[in-house]
């Protein structure tokens, strides 16, 4: 991509509103604007980043055995009003009307909707357990919109529903989202501290929070010196453990939830066939991570004062090529090597702009590879990773074996 014909280029300064670093540097790196409070664009470079959050989840997702589907967005609003959600969600359940006076609400969270569609099949014992999910646009009306991405009213995020025989059966499940949460996260260059959390109005007894420490964070939580306990406020119990409980911050990335028969007892024929022919009901689970917040939190622990620093997993290209050549023939062929090698290259090819800015945008920006060819480089080309301040002057061949062994560790 040549950086002059890119749509969304930086900018120096943000908005005066704007206090969480993750909103700052997305705004002036060129990855994402506002529409109206709590509803973004994704540009170009932010919807690259996005989709390899949604690859990688994805590609877990299935490796766990889940089955990616899509639901409507427009959730029948009796459905809703089946499991007396309309009022313990109403707060932030978004509602419209078609033409036919059919009342509709957007889909905030979507337990009656996977439900419908289950109960709309003849499931025998046999067929379980199954978990199906997908990545769908989720709509709250947020008293309180914040911090760019952290707090969205309008938002794409991975929701999965699992369906079982019994608790036990239930259980295995929980603990394979566990793991599978965990690999997600840790393959994004997050650390998680899992925590202990309120179910709220999605209903059933337990759930836990997939947290990462940040100080912008809005979930506070209590862990114990050693690790192994970690609840929210809403739930500690310090009878648990005896030792000292230490007060920390987060942003929650991501929940999973034991729904147990909350919505199979609340919605008609939510049945399957038992092994000995009579209905049973089904017992749940669920389990979300929000994209945007997810994407927001990588910055939040990936930047410094210059920018942002991807980490190789999802970032928007491989290398960001810089020409400072007279005659630019130099950096022109090196992109088209690397283009021929199908790395993807992020090329500053601006005639009109000094170096200085150059450096600067690509620090903004954030992809892992900056390479450089100048008259100072002479017939090499300068190479530097975003998150070192050491430069190497490289040829051809020796660029190719070290961009190559990068690109085979994260692909």
């Amino acid at each position: 991509m040549r950086y002059s014909k890119l749509f969304g280029k930086a900018v120096k300064e943000p908005q005066r509103d704007m206090k969480a670093a993750s909103h700052k540097l997305l705004y002036q790196a060129g990855y994402i604007r506002e529409s109206t409070a709590g509803r973004y664009f994704f540009l170009p470079l932010g919807i690259l980043v996005r989709n390899k959050i949604v690859n990688i989840i994805r590609e877990e997702m299935n490796k766990a055995g889940a089955q990616e589907m899509i639901a409507p967005v427009l959730h029948p609003l009796e459905l809703w009003k089946e499991t007396n959600r309309t009022d313990t969600a109403g707060f932030e359940l978004m509602t419209i009307k078609d033409r036919r006076d059919a009342e509709f609400a957007l889909g905030g969270t979507a337990e009656e909707m996977f439900v419908d569609v289950v109960r709309k099949f003849q499931i025998s014992y046999k067929d379980l357990p199954f978990n199906i999910y997908q990545f769908s646009q989720k709509f709250r009306d947020e008293l309180r919109a914040r911090g760019g991405l952290l707090r969205l009213r309008e938002f794409l995020m991975k929701d999965a529903y699992s369906f079982h025989t019994s608790e036990e059966d239930f259980k295995k499940e929980y603990e394979s989202m566990r793991s599978t949460y965990s690999r997600i996260y840790k393959k994004m260059g997050l650390d998680t501290v899992v925590v202990e959390s309120d179910n709220g109005y999605i209903g059933g007894e337990y759930c836990h929070e997939f947290v990462v420490e940040a100080e912008v964070g809005e979930s506070r939580f209590f862990t114990s010196e050693d690790g192994k306990y970690a609840a929210h406020e809403d739930v500690v119990d310090k009878s648990k453990y005896k030792g000292k409980l230490i007060e920390k911050n987060g942003i929650e990335v991501g929940n999973i939830f034991q729904l147990g028969y909350h919505y199979s007892e609340k919605m008609d024929n939510a049945t399957f066939t038992g092994e000995d022919g009579s209905p049973q009901k089904y017992y749940m689970g669920c389990y979300g991570i929000g994209i945007g917040r997810t994407l927001a939190t990588i910055v939040e622990v990936h930047h410094d004062d210059k920018g942002i620093i991807w980490p190789d997993s999802v970032a928007p290209f491989n290398v960001h090529l810089i020409g400072l050549d007279k005659d630019s023939s130099k950096a022109e062929e090196l992109y088209k090597v690397l283009k021929g090698h199908h790395r993807r290259v992020l090329y500053d090819d601006r005639k009109d702009v000094s170096a200085g800015a150059k450096f600067a945008d690509a620090d903004l920006i954030g992809i892992p590879v900056r390479l450089v060819i100048s008259p100072k480089t002479g017939e090499k080309i300068e190479y530097k990773h975003r998150a070192s301040a050491q430069t190497e002057l490289l040829t051809i061949a020796q660029l190719m074996q070290k961009i190559n062994s990068i690109i085979c560790r994260i692909d």
